[in-house]
């Protein structure tokens, strides 16, 4: 049996070596340098991708804070708004119910003068009555005799008809 091919040759291990390290120099002379300039690349486009997301993110943070105390100053300006014009309701109602008061202040002492001068007039008009009924009461008198009991019945009636003239006007 022949066993030459199990046979160990420096020379052949050598010349592979060799061969070996020429490609290897040829390939990292022709493809290694592209594939490290293109891994660079890719490297300094990763890198400016995560500098535009931490500037990305720092400008979003800021328009947040940013946003946040536009937000808190609304609200304040929006408190102060409401205040303002709780204020200006409660002025305007204080001058409604004083406007009220004096209006109803005013109509009360125009009925109080109304009433005066109705009762003024009520008694004016029941004095010409009652003057009107002493005069009838003066020509009843004159045109009888009177006895006593005539003279009482008459005034009887006089001071009858006055307290109903009188009931009339206060009525």
């Amino acid at each position: 049996m022949n066993l030459d091919f199990l046979t160990i040759d420096v020379g052949t291990i050598l010349f592979t070596l060799i061969n070996t390290f020429i490609i290897f120099l040829v390939f990292k002379h022709l493809l290694f340098k592209r594939v490290d300039d293109i891994l660079e690349k890719r490297r300094q486009e990763v890198t400016t991708t995560y500098q535009e997301a931490d500037t990305a993110l720092a400008s979003a943070k800021a328009d947040q804070e940013k946003y946040t105390a536009a937000l808190a100053g609304a609200k304040e300006e929006a408190a102060q708004i409401r205040t303002r014009a709780e204020q200006r309701a409660r002025q305007q109602s204080d001058n409604i119910l004083e406007d009220a008061r004096r209006e109803a202040q005013a109509a009360r002492e125009k009925a109080m003068q109304d009433t005066e001068r109705e009762k003024e007039q009520a008694r004016t008009e029941l004095k010409g009555e009652i003057s009107d009924l002493a005069l009838e009461l003066a020509q009843r008198i004159m045109e009888k005799e009177i006895n006593k009991e005539d003279h009482e019945r008459l005034i009887g009636d006089f001071l009858q008809e006055i307290d109903t003239a009188g009931e009339g006007g206060k009525a």
